[in-house]
């Protein structure tokens, strides 16, 4: 007997998720969460550092603690916002005690520390910018004072503050507590970390670092460079930020190379996808500003900051150095926020095997 068998044939295609769920409120979510937290760390650091040398209230580290929180508030601030614009209900945000009660999320954990992060800050701000201290002494960073006084409030907030202002041990505690919610903000990364289909965002280490090193570098600068526009004055302590901030940057820029290295070594069909869209046309520039951005911050902060911090910054160089640092961190702040958004525009899914 003779039997006939008939091979189909097969055909195996990839079909491709669609990624349009993206927009730009997400990426800027993601940045100045951390953004928040790096210039909380520049503010409470500072605050240390002025108890630590004994320095006046009208002193530079006082205008870097002030201008750190004050940074810290409005970037988590708008952080929340860009959140609040993503939602399709509002209320869900203000009631997400309520709603968001999955604690193995990432989403829910994220949105605890920011939220206490942003709590934390505010306290610190307005324990800085109000009382007998605060209204005794001078600087650009008390600008809030004025739209209390059009409200004439000034000085019922004064009296109010220093009554309920902590001993110097409870204001240490403030700091330190708010510091560890400022570098929990590295959740930002853990967000994108943990979706495995996604080669780009599936780096457990690798991303949360670099969205950690860069955000803080990020809050280090734009704190530096508010207080440089008013100051114009690049001290010793001041060059130690800036040297630590370029350190930070250098540090993204390694990172952020070698994960480049392991995104080309990748031969997973969205991986390939990710890095062609990242080699070729408009994304590829947007690369090559991101590392232009760290590597500007890099040299500046470094080579400034190390010259201001051992005394050896002579008059002619400082008299450029102030421009030379807010123009290098206002781009490591823009390329920090690129980064992100690069991140999300060229992420493909895994494509699903269709067999045909």
């Amino acid at each position: 007997m003779t039997f006939t068998v008939t091979a189909l044939e097969v055909f195996v295609e990839f079909r491709w998720l669609s990624a349009d769920y993206w927009d730009l409120s997400i990426p800027v979510y993601l940045y100045l969460a951390v953004v928040a937290g790096g210039a909380y760390l520049t503010g409470a650091s500072a605050w240390f550092l002025r108890r630590w040398r004994g320095s006046d209230s009208n002193g530079l580290e006082t205008e870097i603690l002030r201008w750190g929180f004050l940074v810290s508030v409005l970037s988590a601030g708008g952080a929340g916002l860009a959140v609040l614009s993503h939602l399709a209900v509002y209320y869900r945000a203000i009631l997400f005690p309520v709603y968001l009660t999955n604690y193995d999320s990432w989403i829910t954990i994220g949105t605890w520390i920011l939220v206490m992060l942003s709590v934390l800050a505010i306290v610190c701000l307005v324990l800085q910018l109000f009382g007998e201290a605060a209204a005794e002494g001078d600087g650009a960073s008390r600008w809030p004072r004025w739209f209390v006084a059009k409200l004439g409030l000034l000085d019922v907030v004064d009296r109010f503050v220093d009554r309920i202002r902590p001993p110097t041990a409870g204001l240490a505690l403030l700091h330190v507590v708010g510091s560890l919610f400022a570098l929990a903000t590295i959740y930002t990364g853990f967000e994108l970390a943990i979706v495995e289909t996604v080669p780009l965002w599936n780096q457990p280490v690798l991303v949360p670092l670099l969205f950690l090193t860069s955000g803080v570098a990020a809050g280090i600068g734009s704190t530096l460079a508010v207080t440089m526009v008013f100051e114009r004055e690049i001290t010793p302590m001041f060059g130690g930020y800036a040297a630590v901030g370029g350190v930070l940057s250098g540090v993204s820029l390694l990172i952020a190379g070698y994960g480049w290295t392991q995104l080309a070594a990748n031969n997973t069909p969205a991986a390939a996808a990710s890095y062609s869209s990242l080699t070729d046309g408009l994304l590829a520039f947007g690369v090559w500003v991101v590392a232009l951005g760290f590597a500007l911050a890099l040299l500046a902060g470094v080579f400034l900051g190390l010259a201001a911090a051992t005394g050896r910054l002579t008059a002619s160089v400082e008299r450029i150095g102030g421009p030379v640092l807010i123009g290098s961190f206002g781009l490591l702040f823009v390329s920090s926020l690129l980064l992100r958004v690069l991140l999300l525009l060229a992420a493909e899914q895994d494509p699903v095997v269709v067999v045909v």
